[in-house]
């Protein structure tokens, strides 16, 4: 399945940045740092997207969200 044009907009982006407006959130996740990791589904290409920081000092950024974990 490929990325639609926004959710490939979305990928890199800070956290700041709010979900494209068919991105809709799905689940919470508690990472292994003890932090949250938001779960969004596209609507339009079913790509599923993460928003979480990968080590918990880092600020949030939107990822793709893979089979085998993240990008």
């Amino acid at each position: 399945m490929t990325l639609c044009d926004l959710c490939e907009s979305q990928l890199g982006r800070p956290g700041h940045v709010p979900p494209h407006p068919r991105l809709v959130m799905s689940a919470t996740l508690r990472t292994a740092s003890g932090h949250n990791a938001f779960v969004y589904r596209c609507g339009d290409c079913g790509q599923t997207l993460l928003l979480a920081s990968h080590d918990g000092d880092t600020p949030d950024r939107w990822t793709r969200l893979d089979a085998d974990g993240w990008n």
